[in-house]
């Protein structure tokens, strides 16, 4: 019991280190919270998690038209204005989208 209560005040001594902001709650009692970091905030599955749905949803736009009916789209975009060309370059198809398309459309059917 002692060893558990030593380590939770140690890792309090950690987190409060790392800099942190003095609140008052309800109550009147003067409170020291951690501040966050940038790398709890976001972490890299975070990141990736937004990324995979994106290909993902590309793959299966991919799927839908086809991969000719998706480079017409994307010709399209190419000669629209600048927000339009912006478009274009990330919606074209890139290594992930192109084998992930086929595999969709292999399950699809």
């Amino acid at each position: 019991m002692f060893d558990e209560r030593y380590r939770k005040v140690l890792k309090r001594h950690r987190q409060l280190s790392r800099g942190y902001v003095t609140k008052l709650e309800k109550t009147g009692v003067i409170v020291h919270k951690p501040m966050r970091q940038a790398r709890e905030v976001m972490s890299f599955s975070a990141l990736l998690l937004p990324f995979g749905i994106l290909f993902f949803l590309k793959a299966a736009i991919v799927t839908v038209l086809g991969e000719d009916g998706y480079r017409q789209q994307v010709d399209l975009l190419r000669e629209g204005g600048f927000i339009e060309q912006m478009g274009a370059v990330f919606m074209q198809i890139d290594p992930i989208t192109a084998p992930l398309s086929r595999m969709l459309a292999y399950i699809i059917g």
